[in-house]
């Protein structure tokens, strides 16, 4: 959800144009949401260089970069290869390929980046992107894939990983004999659950 979304919600009626696509707002705009309240809606404000390749794909996956500046293809690629090594199943599932196709696909001699694409055309087959000569548009292919993960319907995915904080026994232990000691009180951690 966009900042114009989020203005549109808060003020329960849409005051602000809004889309699956960065850039549509083109100006300030302060909003009344009541006597006291007025938010302000900007247009949205990219770093223009990032620090790393994966920060870069992963905001065009889910289209917060604008689409005219990307090659779809490549990007539904990183993303297909993404979807291959970390959700597997999903891919499957949604586009009716079994494990074993992709399996095979990827012990193929060819180079990595052939073989994924192989796996991208094969998902274009199935949904219908074939056009003259038997071809598989490989640009409809893109827009299919990239529309369908930022939509959901590829299923719920996470693209980073955040790290785990655990945190040992030793901070319970602590915690626990600083609150059992106040008041007299037994203070019980049914909510907490430890985590090695």
């Amino acid at each position: 959800m966009g900042k114009s979304s989020f203005i549109n919600k808060i003020a329960k009626r849409t005051t602000q144009e809004v889309g699956n696509k960065p850039g549509v707002t083109k100006q300030k705009q302060w909003i009344r949401i009541n006597e006291k309240i007025e938010l302000l809606d900007t247009p949205g404000v990219l770093w223009p260089k990032f620090e790393s390749e994966e920060v870069a794909l992963n905001l065009s996956y889910v289209g917060t970069i604008k689409e005219e500046i990307l090659d779809k293809v490549e990007i539904a690629y990183h993303l297909t290869k993404f979807l291959i090594e970390n959700y597997r199943e999903k891919l499957c599932e949604r586009y009716k390929i079994t494990e074993e196709f992709i399996q095979e696909k990827l012990n193929q001699e060819n180079p990595e980046n052939e073989n994924i694409y192989e796996i991208m055309l094969e998902i274009g087959r199935k949904r219908g992107c074939i056009i003259s000569g038997g071809n598989i548009d490989a640009e409809k292919t893109a827009r299919i894939i990239l529309d369908e993960f930022k939509n959901g319907i590829i299923g719920r995915i996470t693209i980073e990983n955040c790290q785990r904080v655990s945190i040992g026994t030793e901070f319970f232990d602590n915690f626990r004999r600083r609150r059992n000691g106040r008041n007299g009180r037994n203070y019980r951690f049914n909510k907490i659950r430890r985590r090695n």
